[in-house]
């Protein structure tokens, strides 16, 4: 079956042999992890990626709510909400596929998981859902350089215009890119030669065998396009728009202004350094699974039933935990830099009037401090 933890693809595999000479080189007693120790990794990973799990569907969901709220309502928070969804959604449609696989799959696939996976799972999961969002979060960077470097024409600028058609163009085109995958291959029902099992396997479609260059050539791109340059132009917006921000706050440091512009200067200033910091988060934890996809696909070594499968699952699986923690730990960054998104946040758990109350106590004891 397909391997839920990378993009790559493979042939079901019902045994694993591997034949190995009696004198190891020194590299080879490095990558190759026995069987325990797979399990060992296992027990570790397992536990870990169902705290993530349970952490980030909770926060991503506090995300998506805050910044649908009327006082947070920009084209940022368009942003945001559509980056969250998009990995709420991968998240989710992931953590059945592997409750449903656990649960009922122990000693055989089921047609309706197979179909699940495959379709659900992997297509609108793991290709359009996720990688859309890795466009998303670099488009929301584009707009925050935009804002820094020309202020005064960023509401006539395109991303801020329309951040809701920008977002809906992503995702159809993420799904449109990905069709291929669907014409890939079938499901069928087969019996295993060694334990007489009926199990759900994957077969190469006619059409996909003919055209294979041509598929193959199509999944490239995408992943090219859509993860990885999206990844590197994010660093590259990220590092651009604080080289912005310096001169930005040099420029204007002498500069007389009102005390309305000031406000809404430190305001843009908030919003561009929080999203900075929810990121460069996303980059940290989502770059070592990107560059885990390029290492299982440069060295065909270490994919699933060659020399350094092991090796390959135990990366695998913890990449995704980190790709799954991705979708949540923004929340931290939003509540740590944004005073506003602290004050909704607020709002919505303690009401409006409570929450005045509180801002009003806060505005007193800092004028008593003054």
């Amino acid at each position: 079956m397909t391997d839920y933890y990378s993009e790559n693809t493979t042939e079901p595999i019902y045994a694993r042999e591997t034949h190995l000479p009696e004198e190891l080189s020194a590299l080879d007693k490095i990558l190759l992890i026995s069987d325990d120790q797979v399990m060992m990794a296992d027990r570790i990973q397992q536990p870990l990626g169902y705290v993530f799990t349970a952490l980030a569907i909770p926060l991503a969901l506090l995300n998506v709510t805050i910044f649908s709220r009327r006082e947070m309502r920009c084209a940022t928070g368009a942003y945001v909400i559509a980056l969250n969804a998009g990995q709420l959604f991968y998240v989710v449609t992931g953590t059945i596929d592997v409750i449903w696989g656990e649960a009922f799959n122990k000693k055989f696939r089921q047609l309706s998981w197979c179909l699940y996976s495959q379709y659900v799972t992997i297509y609108c999961g793991l290709l359009v859902a996720k990688r859309g969002s890795y466009v998303i979060l670099c488009l929301a960077s584009v707009e925050r350089l935009y804002a820094v470097i020309r202020p005064l024409h960023v509401k006539n600028f395109f991303l801020s215009k329309r951040p809701l058609l920008c977002v809906l163009v992503v995702y159809a085109v993420s799904a449109v890119w990905h069709v291929y995958y669907l014409a890939k291959s079938r499901l069928v029902m087969e019996a295993n030669p060694q334990t007489g099992e009926t199990k759900c396997v994957i077969q190469r479609r006619d059409l996909y065998l003919k055209t294979k260059e041509v598929n193959d050539a199509i999944g490239l791109s995408a992943r090219i396009t859509l993860s990885y340059i999206s990844l590197a132009l994010q660093l590259l917006m990220n590092v651009l728009t604080v080289w912005a921000l310096r001169r930005h706050n040099m420029a204007v440091r002498h500069v007389q202004s009102s005390t309305s512009e000031e406000a809404k200067r430190q305001q843009e200033r908030q919003l561009t350094i929080t999203l900075l910091g929810a990121s460069a988060c996303f980059l940290l934890l989502s770059l070592p699974h990107a560059f885990y996809n390029v290492f299982a696909t440069s060295f065909p070594e270490f994919q699933p039933g060659k020399k350094y499968s092991n090796l390959y699952s135990v990366m695998g699986k913890c990449t995704y935990n980190l790709t799954v923690l991705a979708c949540g730990v923004d929340f931290f960054c939003y509540l740590g830099l944004s005073s506003k998104f602290r004050n909704t946040l607020r709002q919505v758990f303690l009401g409006k009037k409570r929450s005045g109350i509180q801002e009003s106590k806060n505005r007193t004891s800092a004028s008593d401090v003054s």
